[in-house]
């Protein structure tokens, strides 16, 4: 059942299978192909770069956009200059990239909170769950090794898919989100994934008017309890000063270790707008310690 979190984040955010490929395009350094898969729950396109000659066995990254139609969108399809690519040509992984059909939801975004899709195997989420498995198989990426990023809509999606997809992702990380059915308790993600913690970096504006504080502190309770580490005082903090593209001054906090990790970067300053390398709501800087803190894991 909605809370009245949840409610009042999935107003914000209104306001605000079969698989057929496409040619290659050419990436920075490798190939990036589109491709479609179908379910029971219909059919999504989704990219998907790799890395000139990567080997067999290695991780894959799924980047889950935020709302596209709408003022300060995210874009549908991966950029050039997305740091996930470069990151992947520079550490050895792939990168799948769902998008959403504009005729499923006019504004572009991933409709994380349609009571169909929380449940397993039903649903949007169910299509994004498909996705990473046949991309992996395509890729002969390490199942052990799978993540998923999102972006505001994205990573209420992304959310969903952690918790109720934890045998396809490792770990997972949420620029702008939402908790998983709103639930600032953690307990809904906590009985979803049957107490199996799942690794997450939560990124949040201090000045977001979409996804604001309240509900970034509603995140980060969620997840800390549904890690079964609720109440956990701090393990590390960092903080990294505005630097070229990375605008903005970011405050990283760290709670637990290894399978139970809670990271939260508040970016302070920004709003609700992915950064320039595409991935959180700063620069390439901060998007790379999201890439290193997944393949931590």
């Amino acid at each position: 059942m909605l809370t009245a979190v949840a409610a009042a984040l999935c107003a914000t955010v209104l306001a605000g299978g079969a698989v057929s490929a496409a040619p290659p395009a050419s990436g920075p350094d490798g190939t990036l192909v589109t491709t479609t898969l179908t379910n029971a729950a219909g059919t999504r396109a989704y990219q998907v770069y790799t890395p000139r000659g990567l080997a067999p066995g290695r991780p894959l990254i799924a980047w889950v956009h935020g709302t596209s139609k709408v003022r300060n969108g995210d874009p549908m399809g991966l950029r050039r200059s997305n740091t996930l690519l470069a990151e992947a040509d520079r550490l050895g992984f792939s990168v799948v990239a769902p998008l959403q059909s504009l005729r499923a939801n006019g504004s572009g975004m991933w409709q994380f909170f349609e009571p169909a899709g929380l449940t397993r195997g039903h649903g949007e989420v169910s299509i994004l769950a498909d996705i990473l498995r046949i991309a992996a198989r395509d890729q002969r990426a390490d199942p052990r090794r799978i993540y998923a990023i999102g972006h505001s809509a994205g990573g209420g999606a992304v959310q969903v898919l952690g918790a109720l997809y934890p045998d396809i992702v490792s770990a997972i990380a949420v620029s702008a989100g939402f908790p998983f059915l709103g639930d600032p308790t953690g307990t809904a993600a906590r009985r979803a994934r049957a107490g199996r913690p799942v690794p997450t970096f939560l990124i949040h504006g201090d000045r977001d008017d979409v996804a604001p504080p309240i509900i970034g502190a509603a995140e980060l309770s969620a997840a800390l309890s549904a890690n079964g580490i609720g109440g956990a005082r701090p393990s590390g903090s960092r903080y990294l000063p505005a630097v070229g593209a990375d605008r903005y001054p970011t405050r990283i906090t760290t709670f637990g270790a290894g399978r139970t990790e809670v990271v939260v970067a508040e970016v302070i300053g920004a709003g609700h707008q992915t950064g320039p390398g595409g991935v959180t709501l700063n620069g390439p800087r901060l998007d790379r310690w999201v890439v290193g803190f997944l393949l931590a894991h």
